[in-house]
């Protein structure tokens, strides 16, 4: 005789059993890198005689894109709105109550779907740099215009991908690397129930984490008090 499945168990076999038949693993993951990987390539091929500080384009909108991700994590999909409430159930019920601090692999592809950002949510945010671009292009700056929409879709591309890794099994080959470890430690703190509210708050890059002091460091973890 089996034994009786756990609770995480059966929620595991629920979220797979609603998947639509329709739905692809690949197709969500490669469709839209496909497509913000074919605009990098694009706007590098147009780049001419960029100057010094056109190249400050890159780390000025990676600093503004990571601030963007601090604040839509906590403010969007940790804080219950009515006009984000499927943004919310989706990332704060579902995802965080799929995958928890000491089992966050996962184990069907199928799973996905709850990892990755809607293939549809890429695509806006990627054509929500238009105008940002549109308004840099028109003002003469054709290569920081450029540069902008490189970086701004790296960034996107760089949340889907790193997000994935660190739900994949840690002992596979992208799940064992050493900054895929050291990345996927800081964020599986973020799916302890006590934290997830208020720390650890970056998927990427812990920079903002960094600067607005929200890394639950091992002393805020002993401290914060059990069932906060």
């Amino acid at each position: 005789m089996s034994e009786p499945k756990t609770e995480l168990e059966l929620r595991r076999a629920a979220i797979v059993a609603e998947t639509p038949r329709w739905y692809s693993p690949s197709v969500h993951l490669l469709g839209p890198s496909l497509f913000g990987l074919s605009l990098c390539a694009l706007a590098a091929s147009r780049l001419e005689g960029v100057r010094w500080f056109e190249w400050i384009t890159i780390p000025a909108f990676w600093a503004v894109s990571n601030f963007i991700e601090w604040h839509a994590h906590r403010d969007l999909l940790h804080t219950q709105k009515p006009w984000a409430k499927k943004l919310f159930d989706r990332h704060a019920v579902d995802h965080h109550g799929l995958f928890i601090e000491s089992d966050m692999a996962i184990r069907d592809k199928r799973e996905w779907r709850l990892v990755l950002l809607p293939g549809y949510a890429v695509l806006l945010l990627l054509f929500l740099l238009m105008p940002f671009f549109a308004g840099a292009w028109f003002a003469g700056l054709p290569n920081v215009a450029l540069l902008f929409m490189m970086t701004g879709s790296l960034y996107v591309l760089s949340y889907e991908w790193l997000h994935l890794s660190y739900h994949l099994d840690p002992e596979s080959f992208i799940g064992s690397l050493g900054i895929i470890r050291t990345l996927q430690r800081h964020h599986s703190v973020h799916h302890n129930p006590r934290f997830m509210k208020r720390w650890n708050m970056n998927v990427t890059i812990p920079f903002w984490d960094w600067v607005r002091g929200t890394t639950a460091d091992e002393e805020v973890q002993a401290d914060a008090p059990r069932g906060s």
